[in-house]
Formats: C-alpha cells, sequence, structure tokens
C-alpha cells in the first residue's frame, strides 16, 4: 500500500487589510500506482470544490455593515443599472469600467454572477465582488496586458 496526501488551499485578500483562507488535506492509501495520476485528479478536483464552496462565505469582514439579504433579486436586464449597491463603491465602479471597455452584455455578467454565488451583481458582498472582478479580469483583458493589474486597480 502506498500513502498520497494532498491538500488544496485559497486565500483572497479582503479589504482592510484582511484575508480570508481555506484548505482541506486529505490522506488515502492506493494499492496499484498506476492509478495515482486518476486518483490525484479526482481528489483534486473534489478538494478544489469543496474548498471553492466554501470561501465564498466570507463571514464578517473588518469595518463593514453587515446588510440585509435582499427580498427580490434584480432581474438581469437591470443587473448593472440602479444605484444601490452592496459591494464597496471602488468595486462597483471597476466592474462597471471592465464591463464598459469590453462591450460585455450586462445580462451575461449577471447571469455569472447567479452562477457563482446565486446572487445579482448588485447584491454581491465585497469578497464575491472581487471574486468576479478577478473571472472578468482574467476572462476579459486582452493576452498582451495579462499577469499586470487591470488599469485603476491595485495589484
Amino acid at each position: 500500500m502506498h500513502t498520497i496526501e494532498l491538500t488544496y488551499s485559497k486565500k483572497l485578500g479582503l479589504p482592510n487589510y484582511s484575508s480570508h483562507s481555506h484548505s482541506v488535506t486529505i490522506r488515502t492509501e492506493l494499492a496499484d500506482l498506476s492509478q495515482l495520476e486518476k486518483t490525484n485528479a479526482e481528489l483534486y478536483a473534489r478538494l478544489q470544490a469543496s474548498v471553492d464552496a466554501q470561501i465564498v462565505k466570507a463571514g464578517h469582514l473588518p469595518g463593514e455593515t453587515r446588510l440585509p439579504p435582499p427580498a427580490n433579486p434584480a432581474p438581469a436586464t437591470s443587473a448593472l443599472a440602479g444605484d444601490e449597491w452592496a459591494c464597496s463603491p471602488k468595486q462597483r465602479a471597476l466592474i462597471e469600467k471592465i464591463v464598459a471597455e469590453n462591450n460585455l452584455d450586462k445580462a451575461a455578467v449577471e447571469n455569472l454572477a447567479q452562477e457563482r454565488f446565486k446572487t445579482g451583481v448588485k447584491t454581491l458582498n465585497k469578497l464575491q465582488a472581487s471574486s468576479l472582478i478577478d473571472e472578468l479580469i482574467e476572462t476579459h483583458q486582452r493576452p498582451a496586458n495579462r499577469g499586470r493589474a487591470y488599469a485603476g486597480r491595485r495589484s
């Protein structure tokens, strides 16, 4: 028998010099080393899904006032319209800037937020908005600029 141990960890930077991290470790025995690659891939995917499902629950953030959940989520057609957002003003401005500069469909961005966080863009908390921004930058930033901070965003 061979013992393998896998750990998946994720850390997200948050406002006010805070961070949020979560990791999961699993140890198992493997009778046949020829199954290592397959077992490794399967376990890694399960660990990643487990961590990702938990890390979206930020809990209390320093300096944050807790907002009550919205009574009715905004429909996709008005996702980025209106004046009240749950995330920070800087996050809102950056989301709007990325959408405008890349000519993104607002309904598609709204659907992405619904898929990832089960809530609309305007009701994303700071942690969720940060994750959405990261995904939008990674998906829509031009290849020549990859690895650099998005214009107006500090790394």
